[in-house]
């Protein structure tokens, strides 16, 4: 009995977004005539019966400058790292829940470090669920503007190419972790312990341990010629660390270099827009192929992500 749920379970899943994707292919050629005669009744953030408020994915901001935390963005040395410092980013992590994205503002160029990230994107993906990562930057003009988002393992990767080190040491890490009597815990590759599998003691030691391979000091020292890779960790002025972090600061312009492809820029403007303009948005929002679409003010700050599967779901109904 239980043998036949799981697997009217697992066809329900994997059929029903088939369906979509089949009647989308088939009527892919119908959606911008339609969306173009519902476009008249354009109210607030709706097309008809599309809602953008109905299709928004769960976001997930944390804090990183909690009272006593250690900034993991950028300040942290790994020989500072363990639980008790890293209190406020346990909470984060044993939140119960998982999320669709997680926001990363690198602020005006000196918020995240390219280590952090790459990290970040890991953890954040084997621990919260995340499906993408939304990019902010701040501007002259503007907080918050939109950069783009991408996928964690895509953001990985494209990190890895850039910075080939960090897959080393994040492999060094994972092995030390595992030693230490950490496992895979759930089908989605949870690290955890058989006693705590909720724990996030293991993502802890993880983090400690990648840059431990990327410092220095205790690690070895840069080499004359490397040092344009290395980043003088922020430090207390009154008690200096010179710490130092094969890595480099992630700006906008640094981050579309690194990610180039990888990094999706498609967005909806929802303000101060005529009915053809939010017409042509939606249409190529619906016709593109990607998971999520951003929605923006017309200073180009962020809103949320909505998914691009529920506003089709709407439309199908409609």
């Amino acid at each position: 009995m239980n043998i036949n749920l799981d697997i009217a379970a697992l066809a329900s899943a994997i059929l029903y977004p088939l369906v979509l994707l089949i009647v989308f292919i088939l009527f892919r050629k119908e959606i911008p005539a339609l969306i173009k005669s519902l476009s008249g009744r354009l109210t607030g953030l709706s097309i008809a019966g599309i809602s953008l408020d109905l299709a928004k994915a769960e976001a997930f901001s944390p804090n990183w400058v909690a009272q006593g935390a250690l900034d993991l963005r950028q300040k942290a040395e790994a020989a500072n790292v363990n639980d008790s410092t890293a209190g406020n980013f346990s909470t984060i992590l044993e939140t119960s829940g998982e999320v669709d994205y997680v926001i990363i503002n690198l602020g005006r160029g000196k918020e995240w470090l390219a280590s952090r990230l790459y990290i970040m994107s890991i953890i954040f993906e084997n621990r919260k669920g995340i499906k993408g990562i939304v990019f902010l930057e701040s501007t002259k003009g503007t907080r918050k503007k939109y950069i783009g988002w991408a996928e964690p393992q895509k953001v990985r990767w494209a990190l890895a190419n850039q910075f080939p080190w960090f897959e080393k040491a994040y492999s060094d890490a994972y092995s030390i972790v595992l030693d230490q009597g950490a496992k895979i815990v759930n089908h989605k590759g949870r690290l955890g312990y058989s006693h705590d599998p909720y724990s996030s003691r293991s993502s802890i030691t993880l983090l400690e341990n990648f840059l431990k391979k990327i410092q220095s000091p205790p690690e070895n020292p840069p080499l004359p010629e490397e040092e344009m890779e290395w980043v003088n960790l922020p430090s207390d002025p009154i008690n200096p660390s010179y710490t130092k972090e094969h890595t480099s600061w992630l700006n906008a312009e640094s981050l579309e270099t690194s990610l180039d492809e990888v990094l999706i820029t498609e967005k909806i403007n929802t303000t101060n827009q005529s009915p053809e303009d939010i017409e042509k948005q939606v249409t190529m929002s619906l016709i593109s192929s990607h998971e999520f679409i951003a929605v923006v003010n017309e200073e180009k700050q962020f809103s949320y992500l909505v998914k691009r599967e529920k506003l089709l779901e709407q439309l199908l109904k409609g």
